[in-house]
């Protein structure tokens, strides 16, 4: 069985492009490559005696095995140089079509490692033009066309492999393909056609979750006005954050039973618990899945268990040999650190959650420089009270998508405005507003902590009545449970919830949907 994950992970090592690792598969480590389905290494194919026989002679055989075989030995550099050098030769040309094939693929995957994806892609293209079927270089494309920014061609390819090759989708980065699925262009039929292939090819996320991947699919199939498939993505639902926009948005009210034991939001996060305990247990070696059993206690309220699941956890790391690591996705660990920030702020004990987010910057991000938790500190920071250490941890970030921007202009408004520094203030929100389609609750947020409530008001009116938006601002103003806010965020929490009770609001919420008490903690924020 091919780790279908290497192609994944390799991205993630060079460019962050894989929001999470890989579990194991089928018991090897899921970032070692495999040799290609039609090649084994093993043996490297035909004997000598049967290329000799074909025009082949031994010396090369030798030649092209070795340079199959360096790639999985860890050398990216040594095996690119040597493939070159078989691709070159004469003899190139008398391999059978699968060598060949397999040639020009296990090229692609070096030149990733090398981080030339142009030259990742000519070969992977080359690949798949000369017939070949193997669905790893499909996604190395699709990942490299995500990376670049062509959405709707990263779309296409993912489809291709839900329709193709339904049984690797378990295998695939769940990060990637919820990015994918959710960035396909909405005006075009892409996206819906992605999402139902993921559908009916019945992708879970490795086991994990889906988020709100098929509310936003059950959202499409509303529009088709096509019952049916509304009640299929709601069957397929278990995020407890997902049920609940099916519970508060109007569009699926002629469609679904909110009364339905499905919709029972307390019942759906202990289901999730438990399920991820099962899987924590069937995977020891995953801190993937231990990141997820802690955002679901973080949910339910356990916070203490977060703390102590953490602990164990990372002592074990802590405990671990250079040559035995404790677990096959060590850059989780900083996800490990972030939730027990978060357990340990909600349950008081507000230094050690500091000292926790401040640990969490000195570790890398899917590879690379740490950005997720020096906004998390900087957020906390500010929220504390202390806007001069917010805007000095900010200075730690590095780059960033245009969310994070959002979040960390946010930071910045909220410094200015406890520093009564009004043109910081401005500026701040003034590129909140311009890049508000980012985030768009981050800018109405900002608008309350600025106490512009008219404006505020203004603007979550026209996002609920959007319904590109409606969804998503539904969410964000449910009565989740929440932890008594940090001292200079409570005024603009109070104002936050003022704004939910003005007439204007509460109509415009009425017209499309409802707020509800919700048994869980909201999956954002410290």
């Amino acid at each position: 069985m091919k780790a279908w994950m290497w192609t994944a992970c390799l991205l993630a090592a060079s460019q962050g492009l894989c929001a999470q690792s890989a579990a194991p598969v089928d018991g090897h480590d899921a970032h070692h490559q495999q040799p290609p389905a039609a090649i084994s290494l093993g043996k490297t194919g035909p004997s000598l005696h049967e290329k000799r026989k074909q025009g082949v002679a031994p010396a090369y055989a030798r030649q092209w095995r070795d340079a199959m075989a360096l790639g999985d030995n860890g050398d990216a550099a040594d095996a690119d140089r040597a493939l070159a050098t078989v691709m070159a030769r004469p003899e190139f040309a008398v391999l059978s079509a699968d060598e060949q094939r397999a040639t020009w693929s296990r090229a692609a995957w070096m030149a990733v490692r090398l981080d030339d994806h142009a030259r990742a892609r000519r070969w992977a293209t080359r690949a798949i033009e000369a017939g070949s079927d193997d669905p790893d270089n499909v996604y190395l494309l699709a990942q490299l066309d995500g990376h670049a920014g062509a959405r709707a061609d990263a779309a296409r390819r993912l489809r291709e492999l839900a329709v193709r090759w339904p049984h690797v989708l378990r295998h695939l980065d769940t990060g990637f393909v919820l990015r994918t699925a959710r960035q396909a262009p909405d005006d075009a039929p892409l996206r819906f056609q992605l999402m139902e292939a993921l559908l009916q090819a019945d992708w879970d996320g490795n086991g994990l979750d889906t988020g709100d991947l098929w509310y936003q699919l059950a959202l499409l199939y509303q529009a088709r006005g096509d019952a049916a498939g509304v009640r299929r993505a709601v069957a397929r639902t278990t995020s407890p954050e997902a049920l609940v926009m099916f519970r508060v948005d109007r569009r699926f009210d002629a469609l679904l039973d909110r009364d339905a034991a499905t919709f029972d939001i307390a019942a759906a996060a202990k289901r999730r618990v438990e399920r991820l305990r099962t899987l924590a247990a069937e995977r020891p070696r995953s801190l993937e899945v231990r990141v997820e059993l802690g955002s679901a206690l973080l949910a339910t309220g356990q916070h203490a268990e977060v703390v102590a699941l953490a602990g164990e956890t990372l002592a074990a790391m802590s405990a671990e040999k250079a040559d035995a690591p404790a677990f096959d996705d060590p850059d989780q660990a900083v996800w490990i650190l972030n939730h027990r920030a978060i357990a340990r702020r909600r349950l008081g004990k507000v230094y050690d959650a500091q000292a926790d987010l401040f640990r969490g910057t000195q570790m890398s991000e899917s590879g690379g420089t740490n950005v997720s938790q020096v906004l998390n500190l900087g957020q906390f920071l500010c929220q504390r009270g202390r806007p001069d250490e917010a805007l000095a941890a900010l200075r730690l970030v590095g780059e960033m998508s245009g969310y994070g921007r959002m979040v960390q202009a946010s930071v910045e408004h909220c410094a200015a405005v406890q520093q009564n520094d009004t043109a910081a203030a401005r500026r701040a929100l003034g590129y909140l507003q311009q890049h508000r389609d980012d985030a768009l609750e981050i800018w109405i947020r900002a608008l309350v902590e600025a106490d512009r409530m008219d404006e505020a008001a203004k603007a979550l009116i026209a996002a609920l009545a959007a319904p590109a938006t409606r969804g998503d601002l539904l969410a964000a103003v449910q009565d989740y449970r929440e932890p008594a806010a940090l001292p200079a965020f409570a005024p603009v929490q109070e104002r936050w919830r003022a704004l939910l009770t003005r007439d204007d609001v509460r109509a415009a919420v009425d017209r499309v949907g409802r707020i509800e008490r919700q048994p869980i903690f909201a999956s954002s924020g410290i």
